[in-house]
């Protein structure tokens, strides 16, 4: 009896995950932005709360109302402008993931002409790389969608597989329980 409920609950949860996976890879921006809704959801809630606790409390404003105070508008105003555009804040930062891209590229670049007068003859391995990584983060300034794209497509397909294993999991362990109820069951006879 236990099997069956574990049985069923591994199947519902492949096929949720299977769905999840299909939506992540056919449709990048439309999950980004139901995931942006969300997130923008959590936050207005979360900022008109508090203002609204403060409100009813009317405090003093001590310098931590105040701290929360500034949060909670600031909450709100992220969450509106979510709201408008739920990927600008992926754009915002995957155009701070190029940048720091671009940087450690130039400062390897800088470090590996060091490491060529060392007479190392692997060094233009580690130039193409850096180029590749120079490239990418040009790339990811100036289309963010882009890496944000690839990576929740290969999230949907990461879930995709994952269903696919605990599905074959499931048989294999109800394959194996039916075994070991029939083994019981012929000792039962004896």
């Amino acid at each position: 009896m236990k099997y069956r409920m574990l049985n069923w609950n591994s199947n519902v949860n492949a096929f949720i995950f299977l769905f999840l996976g299909l939506l992540l890879l056919i449709f990048p921006i439309e999950s980004m932005s139901i995931g942006g809704y969300l997130i923008a959801s959590i936050l207005m809630l979360g900022g008109i709360g508090y203002l609204i606790r403060l409100y009813k409390e009317k405090p003093n404003l001590t310098n931590g109302d105040i701290i929360y105070l500034i949060i909670s508008i600031i909450a709100i105003g992220v969450s509106i402008s979510i709201f408008v555009d739920p990927t600008w804040i992926i754009r915002v930062i995957n155009i701070l993931v190029g940048i720091i891209l671009l940087i450690s590229g130039i400062m390897n670049l800088i470090n590996i002409l060091k490491f060529r007068d060392s007479r190392n003859t692997s060094w233009w391995i580690y130039i193409s790389l850096i180029g590749l990584i120079l490239i990418l983060g040009i790339v990811v300034i100036i289309n963010p969608l882009f890496l944000a794209k690839i990576i929740t497509r290969l999230e949907g397909a990461l879930l995709i597989i994952d269903t696919i294993i605990t599905l074959i999991l499931t048989k294999k362990t109800k394959k194996l329980v039916t075994i070991e109820e029939k083994q019981k069951n012929s000792l039962k006879i004896v």
